[in-house]
């Protein structure tokens, strides 16, 4: 073994790792002279030089804190990456789990008959309610005999309290209409409203607003009846040629995002429901 190697090995049991190796046993039977004079041969080579030692040295160092934050690095973003896949789970499971819940009617904050819905949907005081469900209320007055349908829009904030599981199944529903297209084959909001159909039949007066604007889709109606369909919130379904009217005050949320995702979504997936007609 030559005689650097040696000095390095006796180097790291004395200096790094004092009492740890056993490295320096290869000096054992080295001729002390010897190796004075060898290691005096090495530091005064000419090429063996302060700077020369440092560069090699913070070469090093440079390898074992790129190594040391490569490591950190890599352990925090595997650390992240199950952190999000968890709660990306546990959100999956919420949305699940409250799809399960059946309607109570827990929360009537987006019923037809309560606050400003009232100004849109026009609905007579004196009208029976029907039918309702999460998604749509259906209402006769006995005086004319006329039949409404109210879409209901997304429980809001004011909803949360009475309702929260319904608030996630609603709210989570509508991001599904938005990232996948094909969801309104098992839409429950379509399937509720092809029940209303073949229940209840023809309607006079169709009201939505917002997720609710989906009413516009009603299949049985005649030329006769009327809409009041407020700022819809229909991804790719669309409201046909109903007219999608704006609230008297300016909503960000609606004005600004639904709004366009309807007008410039409408008709992009095949299996509409009024290609069907």
């Amino acid at each position: 073994m030559g005689i650097f190697k040696k000095f390095e090995h006796f180097f790291e049991d004395h200096i790094l790792h004092p009492g740890k190796g056993t490295k320096s046993d290869d000096w054992k039977g080295t001729d002390p002279r010897m190796a004075a004079e060898g290691i005096a041969e090495i530091f005064m080579a000419p090429e063996v030089t302060f700077g020369s030692v440092a560069e090699i040295a913070g070469k090093q160092l440079g390898r074992a804190v790129g190594r040391s934050l490569y490591g950190t690095t890599r352990k925090q973003f595997k650390r992240g990456s199950r952190s999000l896949k968890q709660g990306t789970r546990k959100t999956a499971r919420s949305i699940v789990k409250a799809s399960r819940v059946p309607y109570k009617g827990k929360s009537r904050t987006n019923s037809a008959m309560r606050g400003e819905n009232q100004s849109m949907a026009q609905i007579p005081k004196s009208a029976q309610l029907l039918y309702e469900s999460r998604y749509f209320e259906v209402y006769r007055d006995s005086k004319t005999g006329k039949k409404y349908l109210w879409g209901k829009p997304t429980l809001g904030l004011k909803g949360i309290r009475k309702d929260p599981m319904g608030f996630v199944r609603e709210w989570g529903e509508n991001r599904l209409k938005l990232l996948t297209p094909k969801y309104r084959k098992s839409d429950p909001l379509e399937k509720d409203m092809a029940k209303i159909e073949q229940k209840y039949g023809y309607m006079d007066e169709i009201s939505g607003y917002s997720r609710g604007g989906a009413a516009a889709r009603y299949r049985k109606v005649d030329k006769n009846t009327k809409y009041r369909i407020f700022n819809a919130y229909a991804p790719y379904a669309g409201i046909g040629n109903v007219r999608n009217r704006r609230k008297k005050n300016f909503d960000v949320v609606h004005d600004l995002i639904a709004r366009p995702m309807t007008k410039f979504t409408s008709g992009k997936y095949k299996n509409d429901r009024f290609l069907s007609l």
